[in-house]
């Protein structure tokens, strides 16, 4: 690849265009390892890369970062599209010549070069069936979407209610929680829930607040026979620390990672050195326990 590149003569651009990193409780920190790891890759290459944070909590604010990167003058751009209705606007304004890979979620129907993540439907079919495993029959499950709702939350949330549609049996309630929650909004949800069926035993956490719920459950000291069953996403640290705890039962892991690491290792091979590219990559589902966390890479 690097004699092949010093043949062209130039150097290209990349632009990744991602939420802040800290947000969603540092769990955007994990793509962005994964996009320096193959930034130091592919260093020598003559690729430079211009990040362009937004905040997905403040949708005024992203046409400004959008803006930002129209003007950039890109070979080619990585894009987790968290947003969709502002991104469905954002997308039709990239220029026609300028590739771009989607990760973590993607917009139906865009023109992109790759996508590169999970299958929402289907996580969101395994963690029903994750569920269904750890409650007793006819115990009312609960569904938390975390909000603002993009096509990736609301496939999982799609995927939860197909696999329960099997089990009649099974009440499934949805929830709504914005994703700045704080505590006390986090407890009073959660004595709400709590409150409208008191036959609950469940709970489904659609993104990495999961342990935001964990610690307002934790605060209940339920008896042991009493206790909420969780699954939810992401190996982030305090998901990690209540996994350990045995707060949380199960976390779904989407390789956050490895797919910062591929948007980046794809853009290169289709831009620079002219070479076709999976259309979907789709990342393994993997089931995080505290049996397995501790020898667990994401």
């Amino acid at each position: 690849m690097f004699a092949k590149n010093l043949k062209l003569g130039r150097n290209f651009t990349f632009g990744v265009l991602m939420p802040l990193p800290s947000q969603d409780s540092g769990y955007w920190s994990l793509p962005l390892r994964g996009i320096n790891r193959a930034m130091d890759y592919l260093s020598g290459h003559r690729i430079e890369l211009k990040y362009f944070f937004y905040d997905k909590y403040s949708q005024g604010t992203f046409s400004v970062v959008a803006e930002e990167v129209l003007k950039a003058n890109l070979d080619g751009l990585l894009i987790a599209p968290v947003l969709s209705r502002v991104f469905d606007k954002f997308i039709q304004q990239i220029p026609e010549g300028i590739p771009y890979i989607f990760f973590d979620s993607f917009i139906p129907g865009a023109n992109y070069l790759a996508y590169i993540g999970q299958d929402s439907f289907q996580s969101g079919l395994l963690s029903g069936k994750l569920i269904h495993l750890l409650i007793p029959p006819r115990a009312s499950v609960a569904v938390i979407k975390v909000m603002p709702e993009d096509y990736h939350i609301e496939e999982r949330v799609n995927g939860f209610l197909a696999y329960f549609r099997n089990f009649p049996y099974v009440p499934v309630h949805v929830y709504e929680m914005h994703g700045n929650i704080d505590r006390e909004g986090c407890d009073r949800l959660v004595k709400k829930i709590l409150h409208d069926y008191p036959d609950l035993k469940g709970i489904f956490i659609t993104n990495a607040s999961t342990h935001k719920i964990a610690e307002a459950i934790k605060e209940l000291n339920l008896a042991p026979g009493e206790r909420i069953k969780i699954v939810g996403y992401d190996v982030i640290e305090n998901n990690v620390r209540l996994l350990k705890e045995g707060i949380i039962d199960f976390l779904i892991s989407q390789q956050s990672e490895k797919q910062g690491y591929e948007g980046i290792i794809n853009l290169y091979r289709h831009v620079v050195l002219g070479e076709p590219v999976e259309k979907k990559i789709i990342m393994q589902l993997d089931i995080v326990t505290r049996e397995n966390i501790d020898y667990y890479r994401s």
